[in-house]
């Protein structure tokens, strides 16, 4: 009897921290989950990725950064259909105008959007792909944790 109140409880717990998640929070969330099943398996050496780093994440360039990483994450190495499948929800789920409406956008004094002075994506250094996939999952708990 105490194991099975335990249980319930646990659920109710479970239940009610679901509930304080954004739907942003929780897409943020699935693409974190489907990178880190990624980052198990995938061969950490083959290729060399343009990958923005925690210094160049300023908050104008954060919607950028994102695309950067996104245009590149469908050439991970991974063998399966299972894994190759994670990539593509990563893909997906990351473009999602859910996530990318509610990004930080650089402001003038007349409240007017400009364009911000962010690096193209080539233009950041090449790392490995644990490396990449280090950087990635920094960018995204830092989106979600401004949620």
């Amino acid at each position: 009897m105490k194991a099975s109140v335990c249980v319930l409880f646990a659920v109710a717990c479970w239940f009610v921290s679901q509930a304080e998640q954004t739907p942003m929070q929780l897409t943020l969330r699935k693409v974190m989950k489907e990178l880190e099943k990624i980052n198990k398996v995938m061969d950490k050496n083959a290729s060399l990725f343009n990958s923005p780093t925690t210094n160049d994440l300023k908050d104008c360039c954060i919607r950028s950064a994102l695309e950067c990483f996104r245009s590149q994450v469908m050439n991970l190495k991974v063998t399966g259909d299972k894994h190759i499948k994670s990539l593509k929800i990563i893909s997906n789920e990351s473009r999602k105008k859910l996530i990318v409406d509610n990004l930080p956008n650089c402001k003038t004094v007349e409240g007017e959007e400009k364009e911000a002075q962010c690096k193209s994506c080539e233009s950041y250094s090449q790392v490995n792909s644990q490396m990449y996939m280090k950087n990635f999952l920094t960018l995204l708990q830092k989106v979600s944790s401004k949620q």
